[in-house]
């Protein structure tokens, strides 16, 4: 078995292979070009695994090198705290990579060449319009407030009148140029919104998500993009970690430290609690079973974080299944629905 660590980087790359005792067998630096790295693979005898660190360039180099390989892994660069002790070059670096892959020291990054993971950039796409358009919106509403203006609702944002109001000059220069740019982002917003929506058509498990109370088109989307597939969960409990709904307890010599925040996807976990407040706005069951864990002297906080959990446990195991969600899947003696 021969073990190759791989830094990768736009301009080049770095191999770095071990034999199964260790062995440095061969360093190699050659350019991030998709013939040459095939090549090379090829060229390195017997039976052979794989590793990078996720990057920009993680997706492309996984579909394009995994035929060439016994085993490919894409290791999560946080948990590879060896990268940062002692000299940082790209060889240092692939060597260190190849020496964890051999010692089984990786964390990896789920990846499987599936077209669900190109839902990714139009998520990625719509959540980055989202924060720049939130950030201007404060902007102008930041020039009426220095003049003592209060302004709320949406139509503040959708009728050009409101400018009027500040005094003629410099800051209503300003304002009316943000205004114009404000319009542009609507506009590439309601694209973003129905080119999500022609999704539905490509991936039905986007329908069978959005069945659920508190998941609409958009956290649908999200969902299918980040997770891929509901199977490469083992349990919900795994799912509820991934999704940073839990907490882990932190405990030594028999002795409870507390406990740690999960680190999972913040998007997911941003999701989940976001359809957690629209249900507790509705009069579903999960409303119903918010309820209940309050009658039964729950606290709100416990009872909203259960309901985001049976939220997400829902979505993994109707998306398994491929069922739409119906009411009687939230109540407790219910078992027939399991992820």
């Amino acid at each position: 078995m021969n073990y190759i660590g791989c830094d990768a980087h736009i301009s080049t790359c770095t191999f770095h292979v071990l034999n199964e005792e260790g062995k440095s067998m061969d360093v190699r630096t050659m350019e991030t070009n998709g013939a040459k790295l095939i090549s090379y693979l090829r060229e390195v005898k017997g039976e052979k695994k794989l590793v990078f660190e996720e990057t920009n360039l993680a997706r492309w180099l996984y579909a394009l090198l995994r035929p060439e390989v016994n085993e490919l892994v894409v290791c999560d660069p946080v948990k590879n705290r060896l990268l940062s002790q002692g000299p940082k070059t790209d060889r240092v670096d692939a060597l260190k990579l190849a020496q964890l892959l051999r010692g089984g020291f990786l964390r990896s990054v789920f990846h499987q060449g599936d077209s669900r993971e190109e839902l990714r950039d139009l998520v990625a796409g719509y959540g980055d319009l989202i924060q720049d358009f939130v950030r201007l919106k404060n902007r102008y509403k930041a020039l009426f407030r220095s003049q003592g203006i209060r302004k709320r609702g949406g139509a503040f944002y959708e009728e050009e009148g409101f400018l009027k109001d500040l005094k003629k000059g410099p800051k209503r220069f300003v304002a009316g140029h943000v205004y114009e740019i404000l319009q542009i982002f609507e506009a590439k917003r309601v694209e973003y919104v129905k080119e999500m929506a022609r999704q539905v058509r490509k991936y039905p498990e986007i329908k069978v998500l959005k069945s659920i109370p508190g998941i609409g088109t958009i956290q649908a989307c999200k969902i299918v993009a980040i997770v891929v597939t509901p199977h490469r969960f083992k349990d919900k409990y795994k799912f509820f970690s991934y999704c940073g709904l839990v907490k882990h307890t932190r405990e030594s010599d028999g002795v409870c430290y507390g406990q740690r925040q999960a680190r999972g996807n913040s998007t997911l976990k941003c999701v989940f609690r976001m359809a957690g407040h629209t249900v507790l706005r509705g009069q579903s069951a999960l409303r119903k079973h918010y309820d209940r864990l309050m009658s039964q002297g729950c606290d709100s906080h416990a009872a909203y974080n259960a309901v985001c959990r049976r939220i997400a446990s829902l979505s993994l195991a109707l998306w398994k299944r491929g069922e739409n969600y119906r009411d009687d899947y939230v109540n407790d003696s219910s078992k027939q629905i399991r992820p």
